[in-house]
């Protein structure tokens, strides 16, 4: 075999040599990123933050109509970090916020979100997955992120707008929505967002 034809040979080679490590990479490149890594990261632990309403305080149980009250929550997380914790409080007596819900001290990270009759909200702790309307007015506070064992404080100045009985609803949601951890209350009566809320309430007189 002459000298050009060994090059050739030798050229012919590296190139099939070549071709083979590139395919070999390639279906190495595939089983890892579509077997192994996904398996993997199925079985990495999942975060579960807690949320809880360690205190609530409502400054008086009865008031007259014109008169104030105030409302106050202490919330934190008992679990893992969240990427985001809600704490939402509603007002099924009241047709607004406006004129009607002042928000007296807050530290929270993030500004504090005033929902209206009508705004899309999600439902059944699934975030804006399930779109419902808003049947009553809210206000989400949160903090982004929530770290492990921090401790959020909101305090609220109610005046209603009618006599009778004033309820509050109040609740906890923390992301991502791991377990039913990831809800405060987990048990009561639920709101029009399927979701568990836990009721306070004071009589208002003419």
């Amino acid at each position: 075999m002459n000298i050009w034809h060994t090059h050739l040979f030798d050229g012919r080679k590296r190139n099939l040599i070549l071709v083979a490590v590139i395919i070999l990479s390639l279906a190495i490149y595939f089983l890892v990123s579509i077997y192994i890594l996904p398996n993997l990261y199925v079985r990495i632990p999942k975060p579960s933050p807690a949320p809880v309403i360690s205190n609530t305080n409502i400054s008086v149980p009865k008031i007259h109509l014109g008169k104030t009250f105030y409302f106050g929550v202490t919330a934190e997380n008992a679990g893992d970090n969240a990427d985001i914790q809600i704490i939402s409080v509603a007002f099924p007596n009241l047709t607004r916020i406006h004129g009607n819900i002042y928000i007296r001290e807050s530290d929270f990270t993030q500004k504090p979100l005033f929902v209206n009759i009508g705004d899309k909200v999600g439902s059944g702790y699934t975030g804006l997955e399930n779109i419902l309307y808003a049947k009553y007015p809210s206000i989400e506070a949160f903090s982004r992120p929530w770290h492990s064992k921090d401790i959020h404080h909101i305090k609220f100045e109610i005046k209603p707008s009618s006599a009778g009985k004033f309820v509050i609803y109040l609740k906890a949601i923390a992301l991502p929505h791991a377990d039913d951890l990831a809800h405060y209350p987990q048990n009561g009566i639920k709101d029009y967002q399927n979701e568990f809320v836990k009721v306070y309430a004071i009589e208002v007189s003419v």
